[in-house]
């Protein structure tokens, strides 16, 4: 998959993934990454341990902002930023599904049939994070969705969605949705509970 160098114990299918968080990363933030761990362990079959030397591991780091590279695309250390304002578990959780192989739900190829993309609203540069699933359907709710707002140049939504109700719930960071966990647990063969 887009992990490489994980360890997996067949008896009981948890996949084992190292991370060192530095020491500069806030204290509020650690204690959520810590929390986002835990739904990882309780909802799929992720598991992450402290970094012991390997060769692949997360190294979580305070940068300006919140992002990850989607999938480990290198050997070696993969860098995951939890910025300022970055500490709620659903934004957590977001990244660490980067790291974990996961694109944005909006840029799945049938999004246009779920929402529609005001490019005149987005800030120059970041159209790019809007560009045109495992068998589950379009999802909503997904901590993987962007917000209406996100990148606007004023107070304008960049994401409008078909069905008006939605419109509030997209870019929802509280936490995974059953789809995201459905996905995350098809992708990594994970038995689903």
């Amino acid at each position: 998959l887009l992990l490489r160098g994980h360890s997996c114990d067949s008896m009981h299918q948890i996949i084992m993934l190292p991370y060192f968080i530095l020491h500069f990363v806030e204290m509020n933030a650690k204690g959520v990454i810590l929390k986002a761990f835990d739904q990882y362990r309780l909802k799929t079959c992720i598991d992450f341990s402290p970094w012991k030397g390997e060769e692949n591991y997360i190294s979580v780091f305070k940068g300006n902002g919140c992002y990850s590279s989607v999938g480990n695309r290198h050997v070696g250390k993969q860098e995951l930023s939890i910025g300022s304002n970055c500490d709620s578990l659903g934004t957590v959780e977001h990244e660490f599904l980067h790291a974990l192989g996961f694109w944005h739900e909006q840029s799945r190829a049938d999004r246009d049939d779920y929402v529609d993309i005001i490019w005149n609203q987005i800030q120059s540069g970041k159209s790019d994070k809007l560009s045109s699933a495992l068998g589950v359907p379009y999802d909503y709710g997904s901590v993987m969705h962007y917000s209406k707002t996100a990148f606007n140049i004023g107070s304008e939504p960049t994401i409008v969605t078909k069905i008006p109700h939605f419109m509030d719930v997209i870019g929802q960071r509280m936490g995974f949705s059953s789809s995201d966990l459905t996905k995350l647990n098809r992708l990594y063969n994970c038995s689903e509970s």
